[in-house]
């Protein structure tokens, strides 16, 4: 059940003493499958557990929400996501089985249901994760980022809230989720100067300053984040309001390095973390296989820095 709130992400309105939205989809018939509750309610789109009511089988059906469904560019973006996740055939990506269009007009997508739980509540209720579970998951990411890369397709909302950790019978999974934002290069001209895409505590400076011209080293920002926030249990930015947040996101003012604040951190992981994050894209990492092979590295990638440091070069 979701809970009486202020702002109402489903339907956008204040309506804090009254019971959970009308436009809550729980009890409904989508072709063939009964929606049950709701797993997840975002901005744009809510995600509802579903049953088959003969097979018994359970899904997640991913449901734009009903005042967005006459936005031609949110709906295809749905679309775009289906078909982009069905192509992968990666272990990290949520397999998708059918999309379409509910009775009210709202495009939906049929997905596996993962059993599992997202890094953002983990680190919010444990703190900082082990540093040696944070590469453990950083590499598993950059190793998914090189499939999607590799299709031309930039992801463009990487965040904790969006990656889980999911058991399977040969151990833990790194999951990622929420392809709704990702595009295809070649329609990356397709974007509008003021058009920005992705969460701001996440987000690099060019898909504000410059959308269109947003490649992949913007998902290797977004992860340099993510490495941070896991490692320190707080994100890079300080901040009083949300104009001051994307004030500072527009000029880079963020911390680089999680060492600062948690000494523990290896010199080696620490250098890494703010290359990632470098203002400049053409400062960070290459690609994603390039960040991935400097993490499976490891310590061994201190050597280099220390003689750069001790004798220059």
């Amino acid at each position: 059940m979701v809970p009486a709130m202020a702002d109402c992400l489903l339907c956008g309105k204040d309506h804090p003493d009254e019971p959970p939205c009308r436009l809550l989809r729980t009890g409904q018939q989508l072709d063939k499958y009964t929606l049950g509750p709701a797993i997840g309610i975002g901005g744009i789109a809510a995600v509802y557990e579903a049953k088959h009511p003969v097979l018994n089988k359970t899904v997640a059906v991913k449901i734009l929400h009903a005042r967005y469904a006459k936005d031609v560019e949110l709906s295809q973006r749905f679309v775009r996501e289906a078909r982009e996740t069905a192509a992968l055939g990666h272990p990290a990506f949520v397999a998708v089985h059918d999309a379409g269009t509910t009775t009210d007009g709202c495009a939906y997508i049929e997905m596996d249901r993962l059993e599992g739980r997202e890094l953002y509540s983990m680190r919010r209720d444990v703190g900082p994760l082990a540093v040696e579970q944070v590469v453990w998951i950083s590499i598993s990411i950059l190793d998914a980022l090189t499939v999607l890369h590799g299709r031309g397709v930039i992801h463009r909302d990487l965040k904790t809230q969006n990656i889980y950790i999911c058991p399977t019978p040969a151990g833990d999974q790194v999951k990622l989720l929420d392809l709704g934002f990702a595009k295809v290069e070649d329609e990356l001209k397709l974007t509008s100067k003021d058009q920005i895409l992705g969460t701001p505590f996440y987000i690099s400076p060019e898909q504000y300053l410059n959308p269109s011209g947003v490649d992949g080293r913007a998902d290797l920002f977004s992860l340099g984040v993510v490495m941070f926030e896991l490692l320190v249990g707080d994100w890079p930015y300080t901040w009083t309001n949300k104009r001051d947040l994307l004030s500072k996101v527009m000029d880079g003012d963020l911390e680089r390095h999680p060492i600062a604040r948690r000494p523990g951190v290896p010199a080696w992981l620490d250098e890494i973390v703010a290359r990632s994050l470098a203002f400049k894209k053409e400062d960070r990492f290459e690609n994603a296989a390039a960040m991935k092979a400097a993490l499976e590295q490891g310590p061994r990638a201190e050597k280099p820095g220390i003689l750069k440091r001790l004798f220059g070069g």
